[in-house]
Formats: C-alpha cells, sequence, structure tokens
C-alpha cells in the first residue's frame, strides 16, 4: 500500500472517529453545564475528560485498522519469523514494504503517549510496556482465529516498540514541562528509537548504492526445510561454467507536450493543471478534447480522443497514413515490426532480445486513426536495454541443487491457489521439467538474467524464479 492509498483509508476511516469524539466532547460540555448548578459535588478535570474522549476515538480508529472489517482469509496463519517486513523490505529494496513495517509502530505511539497521561500507574514503564504488549498480542490472537489477519511477530515487536517511543515522547515532555528547558542528555535518551532506527537506516542505503545492481523481488523468500521432500528431473543438466549478459533500463522522458503540440497541433488547455495522477487535458486546433496520461517512472505516456468511438476502416488506406504520421512523430526505431489489431489500430513491436549483447530497444507502440487520418489513441511504451557486461552465472546443474536445498521463492501460480497449498512440507514431489535462462528488472533498473524453473509441484503445473548471478 503507497502513501496515497494509506492517506485515502485514513481519512476514510477517521470519519466515524471524528463523529464520536464530536458526540463526547458534546456530553462533556453537557456533563460541565450540569455540574455548574451542583456546586458541591467533584467534578472530574477537563483536561482528563478531553483526554479520555481522544483516547477512545484511538482506540476506535485502532480497531478499525485491525479488526473491522478485515474479512476472513488469513484462518490460522503465522508468521513467526523476526524482522521479515525488514529483510523483505531490504531485499526488494521497497519503500512500500518498509512503509507497513513503519505505520505498524506509528499505530501504537499514541497508546504509549495518553496512558500515562489518562493513569498514573502507566508512568511506571513496567505496566505501560505489559498494557502494549497485552494489546498487540490480543490483537494478532483475535486476527488469526477469525482468519482476519495473520499472527505476525514483527507486528507484535513493531507495536510493542511503537508503545515504547510514545512512553518515550511523553517522558520527554514531561521533562521539559518540569525543568523549563532542555536537557540534552534526556533529549537523546527519549529520542534513541528513532535515532537509531534512522542510523540503521542511513547505513543500508549507503550499503545499497555502493552495489553494483540493485536488488531481484525473487530473492525475498525464507528458504524451505526440504526433509523427506523428493525432488526429481529427467532432464541432463549442464554444470559447465558459463555467463549472461546484465543491461540497463534507459528511461528517455521527451518532453511529450512539446511533441505533440509541434507534431500534432495539440495543447495543454491549462498548463497549470497538471495533475498528480499524470493526466492532462490537452485539445486540437479544431477543438476535439484528449487526455495525456503520463507514467515517467517508467518512460511510457497514452493519448486519447475523450469523445470518439472507434469504427471499422480501410486498413490499406490507413496503414500508409499510419506509417506516415510515424515518420511525422520520429519516435519509433526502425526495426520495429507494424502488424494490425483486429480492431483495426496499428501496432508496432520491438521484441525483448537480450542475448543480443547489445543496446536495443523493446515494447510497443500502438495507433489508432480515424477515417480522415487524424489520431483518435496513441499509447507509447518503449525504452532502452544498455548492454552493461556479462556475468557469470549458476549452471543449470547448481540451479537444481538450489532447488533439493529449499533456496527458492514459491510463487503464486494462479489466482486460485491459496498460501497454505505452497508451503513446503513432509511427503511433497517436485518434479522439474525445464530450466531456461530469462531476465528481470532490478531495483536499479538492471536487466539481471534469472532462471525460469518449472514443473510439477504435488502434480499440478509449478513454477519458480531463481537468480542467475553467482
Amino acid at each position: 500500500m503507497g502513501i496515497t492509498e494509506i492517506i485515502s483509508n485514513i481519512r476514510f476511516l477517521m470519519l466515524p472517529v471524528i463523529i464520536i469524539i464530536g458526540v463526547e466532547f458534546l456530553l462533556i460540555a453537557l456533563y460541565y453545564f450540569y455540574r455548574k448548578r451542583q456546586l458541591d459535588k467533584k467534578q472530574i478535570p477537563i483536561k482528563k475528560l478531553i483526554l479520555g474522549a481522544i483516547f477512545v476515538g484511538y482506540i476506535v480508529f485502532v480497531l478499525e485498522l485491525t479488526i473491522i472489517g478485515r474479512g476472513t482469509s488469513h484462518y490460522m496463519q503465522m508468521n513467526l519469523q523476526p524482522f521479515s517486513g525488514y529483510i523483505d523490505a531490504w531485499k526488494k529494496y521497497s519503500l512500500r514494504d518498509l512503509q507497513n513495517c513503519l505505520f505498524n509502530i506509528l499505530m501504537f505511539v499514541p497508546l504509549g503517549i495518553l496512558l500515562p497521561l489518562l493513569i498514573a500507574k502507566f508512568k511506571e514503564f513496567k505496566w505501560l510496556l505489559l498494557v502494549v504488549v497485552g494489546a498487540t498480542v490480543s490483537i494478532e490472537t483475535y486476527q488469526t482465529l477469525t482468519g482476519a489477519g495473520i499472527f505476525e511477530l514483527d507486528d507484535l515487536m513493531n507495536n510493542s516498540l511503537g508503545g515504547i517511543f510514545g512512553y518515550q515522547l511523553y517522558r520527554l515532555a514531561a521533562s521539559i514541562t518540569h525543568n523549563k528547558k532542555i536537557n540534552m542528555k534526556s533529549l537523546i535518551g527519549n529520542l534513541a528509537i528513532p535515532l537509531l532506527m534512522g542510523l540503521i537506516f542511513l547505513c543500508m542505503n549507503i550499503v545499497y548504492t555502493q552495489k553494483e545492481f540493485g536488488h531481484l523481488a525473487i530473492n525475498a523468500y525464507t528458504k524451505s526445510n526440504m526433509s523427506d521432500v523428493k525432488v526429481s528431473t529427467s532432464l541432463e543438466l549442464s554444470s559447465a561454467p558459463t555467463v549472461a549478459p546484465v543491461y540497463k533500463k534507459i528511461i528517455k522522458n521527451e518532453d511529450v507536450e512539446d511533441l505533440l503540440q509541434q507534431k500534432l497541433g495539440l495543447s495543454q488547455v491549462n498548463p497549470q493543471d497538471d495533475m498528480d495522477s499524470g493526466e492532462i487535458l490537452v485539445e486540437g486546433k479544431d477543438g476535439i478534447p484528449y487526455t495525456l496520461t503520463k507514467n515517467d517512472a517508467e518512460g511510457q505516456w497514452w493519448l486519447t480522443d475523450n469523445n470518439y468511438t472507434p469504427e471499422q476502416t480501410s486498413v490499406i488506406v490507413q496503414e500508409e497514413k499510419a506509417k506516415s504520421l510515424m515518420d511525422k512523430l520520429s519516435i519509433l526505431p526502425q526495426d520495429a515490426e507494424l502488424t494490425v489489431q483486429e480492431n483495426g489500430e496499428f501496432e508496432w513491436n520491438l521484441p525483448d532480445r537480450p542475448d543480443l549483447k547489445r543496446d536495443y530497444w523493446t515494447g510497443d507502440i500502438e495507433l489508432g486513426l480515424k477515417q480522415d487520418g487524424r489520431v483518435y489513441s496513441l499509447a507509447y511504451s518503449l525504452h532502452e536495454n544498455q548492454f552493461i557486461r556479462e556475468v557469470d552465472i549458476l549452471s543449470p546443474a547448481e540451479v537444481y541443487e538450489r532447488i533439493k536445498n529449499g533456496e527458492f521463492p514459491q510463487i503464486k501460480y494462479n489466482a486460485l491457489v491459496q498460501e497454505e497449498d505452497l508451503v513446503i512440507k513432509k511427503g511433497d514431489q517436485i518434479e522439474i521439467e525445464s530450466i531456461e535462462l530469462s531476465h528481470m528488472y532490478d531495483t536499479k533498473g538492471f536487466y539481471q538474467p534469472i532462471y525460469n524453473v518449472s514443473g510439477k509441484f504435488n502434480g499440478n503445473d509449478w513454477f519458480t524464479l531463481i537468480q542467475a548471478s553467482k
């Protein structure tokens, strides 16, 4: 889940929380209005009531995130590997995976702040830690027994860490309030957790930037226990040393708006209206509106007529117009293959050729033309693979040994396969039918060699992917 999705979900979940807190504040106001008439009766401090209202809202918010409306698809599933989330984030070098870990920490920070403010007993760390750990264990246990989620040791650790950090923030604020100044020793001590985590992430980034190539997502797996698991093959596997090429994905983000304006006469309706979604409204000299969608990270873009419905046209006549338009745009490599789709659109394709061991272009361009030769759709998805060098790779025999040792990821090969069906256990059988060299982009945009291993897993079709480079 990305930052945008998290913020969107929080906005949705905060609505009932705000309503509940609003009702509580209304009740507090009514309480104080009533108590003013009862002068002889002791009143609850307004500070306590406000903090209590916020605490109730916070508990509702946590329940929404962890329990309410979560479904039942993870019944009795557990992940007891410590730091698995951080390991996966490192192996994939994925900000998205790291966000999940950090979000679980932040979710329990308010608990560590609010409890000592509400109840004096929780100013003692041992009692606060007991409640924090008890709360996260209760949530994880409920999720496991109901199928609402997976019991993850990482969640237990991160939630507890968040509660401790919240308590440290409370201690720091209390120290500043009491002493009327900031004590450097207290400041560093109470910010130890974020400072330590920041230092660890900094070191990890330094190590990552020093590596020549990036990380492959397929390496984010836990080694399987292959005891009493039968692995077989009828293939004749070579053990001879071999090499394979590595490429670098080159993204050329041309100024698409200028290109479309110069070549097709399309201008941006509102130059300041460059939306976060990557969609831009442009129009031709005749006032026909188009939507330009850009994916700068991949160097892709799509142009679509907002009002046109495709219709059957003369392919022969349109083909000449299509070729002429591509020459005019000058965005097509010379060796692209032209095919005509069933819907009458034209596609220029450059197949992936990692065996070339030289720079090459790959991807496709799709074009749809109206009867008069004007564009109603244009999709650009080309990039260049720049040859870097050859690297030593595993032999097929070494790949087979990796399988026998359980050093491979179990991949969901179709939507019907359940996670529990992929767990390697005693008595399972794996038959290797093919081991083919392929390529995959890593986290730095390098096109690295991998092996696509396919066959049968307990009689069902199965495949896995293994990094080829040593």
